[in-house]
């Protein structure tokens, strides 16, 4: 494991969502089809560039670093995804309805805390991870500054000799540009399966 995965972040300070602002960013999320202007290339390259970034963050557990491209105001959320018949009206994704995780940037911290702790032992020895990011649709939003983009994932896991999985899904972010860069502040991971075979989700999106 990287050193800076042992690094735990200060969370102490940060706001947590109440359920209200919850449900409204994950309704924002929902409502985010692409329908904005594309960006221009240059800045779609940057946002290109700090999605990688982002994905060798992860590969190398750097956690710390990972965790101050979260806004302070970020809102992540991975719900299920339930099976319906074409005629049922139901959504088949929902606030109202359960999550894998429905998380502020302060329940970021605890979850690489834990990890941190050497206490969590589907993390000891530690998951070498591949993540690749492909797909990358970047449009604007009417707020300066903030961009709707869309991508996919491959998340593939494989730790001890033969335990292993790959996840397959899209995500949805609000980016903000911030000091030349960008955090995320909104993010919607989806998953295709509505059950789920890996053994565990002690992973980051």
């Amino acid at each position: 494991m990287n050193a800076t995965a042992n690094k735990k972040p200060d969370y102490g300070s940060l706001p947590r969502l109440t359920m209200e602002q919850a449900r409204e960013a994950a309704y924002h999320l929902l409502a985010m089809k692409g329908e904005g202007a594309d960006v221009g290339i240059d800045l779609l390259h940057r946002i290109e560039r700090f999605y990688y970034k982002e994905a060798r963050m992860l590969d190398e557990e750097r956690y710390q670093e990972w965790y101050d491209l979260l806004a302070d105001d970020l809102f992540y959320w991975m719900p299920l995804t339930e099976s319906r018949f074409r005629r049922d009206p139901r959504p088949t994704l929902s606030p109202e309805h359960m999550a894998y995780f429905d998380e502020s940037k302060a329940d970021i911290a605890v979850r690489i805390g834990r990890i941190a702790s050497n206490l969590v032992w589907t993390e000891d020895p530690p998951t070498r991870h591949v993540y690749i990011v492909a797909g990358i649709e970047a449009f604007e939003t009417g707020v300066p500054g903030e961009y709707e983009v869309h991508s996919t994932f491959t998340q593939y896991r494989n730790r001890g000799e033969n335990d292993e999985a790959t996840l397959h899904g899209r995500r949805r972010d609000l980016l903000r540009e911030v000091d030349g860069s960008f955090q995320v502040v909104r993010r919607l991971i989806l998953l295709p399966q509505s059950v789920l075979q890996t053994k565990n989700l002690s992973v980051f999106f």
